[in-house]
């Protein structure tokens, strides 16, 4: 008896909307790219409980008529290419005819459209999990309204996965940004919940970029102008000093759609070279123009992934572009020794040759004498003294015994490690991390309190953020204000903050909200704890010590008897090793 079988319609559609339909904001990918390529000129976006309840895409493009609208949510029907040979010469966003079937297959749709004004009357189609459940005519306006309800209703499994709302607008306003971007001849209206989000106007692509991410984001523009024989590249990139920590803001357009591409990410991150630490990554937002035949786009479900014939050509002409615009505006770095007084040398010293300095040091110095002078200092004080001194659960290490460090010297090594011995041998600890998480478990047991101190500010610090910053911080207000934050206005594109946390050192803050956002991915499950642990490992982060820094003998006893204190002395906040100990065992093979 024959074991393969064809799959059921509804089966394959399902399969099919896997690839497709991973979450809602692929619905509203979908969905907006097809009132794109219907020529609309005005797309309004609605959404509820972050798209899990319903999309609804409304476009006065020019709509469907009766025959269309009856197979349009048919698999691979299409109005975009007609043969093999189309693929290599698209002009519009979708062509492969997926995603309506797809979208159908696992929720519950209704499209209304009209073609023209002479039909007095469109035409509404209603499809339940895939199977059709009307088709009549209706009243509606010339264009197309598509509404999705209850996506994955039929699929709890697929709905189980989805994340928090939170989360799911997060990905839907990314995609809007693709969209709306590129696409600044169209006007867009984006509501969740009935508020709305975004009003964006018809304007010129810069203008574009900064009603999206904020009138802040107009200082930070250098203009990209590229024109050449194998592609045009056009648009703005960030000034190095506006790099971020996260890979957000990085846009690239090909032919009008979104993609994404390491080796391009790449080419822009060598032209930065220099001007930016490695872990940073620089903003962007670049269009890149090039035959439809030398790209192909038929290589990814999302089509966000294309091919190019010549990606070495422009791999180079973007790194030039990029480099000459930072050139330009005199962003890359020049070196004119004529420049600074301070590094002319006197007239005097001229002729003379340089002598090596003479260093006087006591031969006779041995770190380890006068074993019983110890005094106990407590760490905190090296940050400021309004912080508590923590009492800590003494925890044992079968390694070798803490109890014995507290009467043994310390000194320092390189100003980045601190030295001491045990009975067994020595230890070798890294201060800046060991300070970290002294820091850390001080910081945490302060702000687990049901309420929390404030420190009124003279005068109220005002941060600027882009629209989706300030969204992202608006979710978690309420948990800041706990956390002893006080805000005197929370609107615009900027907050003013009137009161912090005592701990908290106010020229520190603003580092401190941006460390916040790259923790982009809030979720309301124990919102709380995450935000607590979070800031005390941030707070830990901006007031440790540095590992180039050289701290007296008293301090470095203070932080190896508070670090042997602490719950966890392994690890710091962030999971990097605090110390390593070499036993005398060790240290004798090295001289067998």
């Amino acid at each position: 008896m024959s074991i393969i079988k064809l799959l059921p319609e509804n089966v394959a559609n399902q399969i099919a909307a896997g690839e497709v339909v991973q979450r809602p904001s692929s619905v509203v990918k979908e969905l907006l790219e097809n009132s794109i390529d219907s020529r609309a000129t005005i797309i309004k976006l609605n959404i509820k409980d972050a798209g899990k309840t319903l999309i609804q895409v409304i476009d006065n493009g020019v709509g469907m008529l009766k025959e269309d609208l009856k197979v349009c949510c048919l698999r691979h029907s299409t109005s975009k290419i007609k043969n093999s040979n189309d693929l290599f010469n698209l002009k519009t966003m979708g062509f492969r005819g997926e995603a309506l079937s797809s979208i159908s297959s696992v929720s519950q749709i209704s499209i209304i459209s009209k073609k023209n004004n002479k039909d007095d009357l469109g035409y509404e189609l209603k499809i339940d999990g895939g199977k059709e459940k009307s088709f009549k005519e209706t009243l509606s306006n010339i264009g197309t309204s598509i509404s999705v309800k209850n996506l994955f209703f039929n699929v709890p499994a697929r709905r189980n996965f989805l994340k928090s709302d939170n989360v799911e607008l997060k990905h839907i306003i990314d995609e809007f940004h693709r969209v709306a971007l590129i696409n600044n001849d169209i006007n867009f209206i984006f509501s969740n919940n009935r508020n709305e989000l975004f009003n964006l106007n018809k304007s010129i692509f810069k203008e574009r970029i900064i009603r999206v991410f904020g009138n802040t984001t107009n200082q930070k523009l250098i203009p990209i102008n590229e024109s050449t024989e194998i592609a045009n590249i056009h648009g703005f990139v960030f000034k190095p000093d506006y790099s971020r920590k996260t890979r957000s803001s990085q846009f690239f357009f090909v032919n009008g759609r979104f993609i994404k591409n390491n080796r391009l990410h790449h080419a822009v991150k060598t032209a930065y070279k220099g001007l930016i630490q490695d872990e940073l990554h620089p903003s962007y937002f670049l269009k890149i123009e090039v035959p439809p035949e030398s790209i192909d786009v038929n290589i990814h479900p999302n089509k966000t992934e294309i091919k190019f014939d010549n990606d070495q050509s422009i791999y180079a002409i973007l790194i030039s572009s990029i480099k000459h615009s930072l050139g330009q505006f005199n962003i890359a770095p020049t070196i004119d020794f004529d420049s600074n007084v301070n590094l002319n040398t006197p007239y005097d010293y001229r002729e003379k040759s340089a002598k090596i300095p003479k260093v006087e040091y006591d031969k006779a110095f041995n770190p380890f004498d006068n074993l019983k002078d110890t005094v106990n200092v407590k760490s905190e004080d090296l940050i400021y003294e309004s912080l508590d001194n923590s009492n800590f659960v003494f925890q044992e290490n079968k390694e070798f015994n803490f109890a014995e460090i507290n009467s043994l010297p310390v000194f320092q090594l390189n100003t980045k490690y601190l030295i001491t011995k045990t009975g067994s041998g020595i230890i070798i600890i890294n201060q800046k991390r060991a300070h970290q998480r002294i820091l850390y478990e001080s910081f945490l047991k302060e702000l687990s309190n049901k309420t929390n101190p404030t420190q009124t500010l003279l005068f109220p610090l005002k941060l600027e953020f882009d629209k989706e910053e300030l969204r992202q911080l608006k979710t978690i207000k309420n948990s800041l204000m706990h956390l002893g934050f006080e805000f005197k206005a929370f609107k615009g594109n900027s907050i003013e903050i009137s009161g912090v946390h005592p701990l908290l050192n106010k020229a520190n803050t603003d580092k401190l909200f941006k460390d916040f956002l790259s923790f982009s991915n809030f979720d309301n499950k124990n919102l709380s704890h995450t935000l607590n642990d979070m800031l005390a490992k941030l707070l830990s982060k901006h007031t440790s010590i540095n590992s180039n820094e050289e701290i007296n003998n008293k301090l470095q006893e203070s932080l190896v008897n508070d670090l042997f204190a602490c719950k966890d002395p392994n690890v710091c906040p962030f999971g990097k090793l605090i110390y390593k100990v070499v036993s005398t065992q060790e240290i004798n093979t090295f001289f067998k």
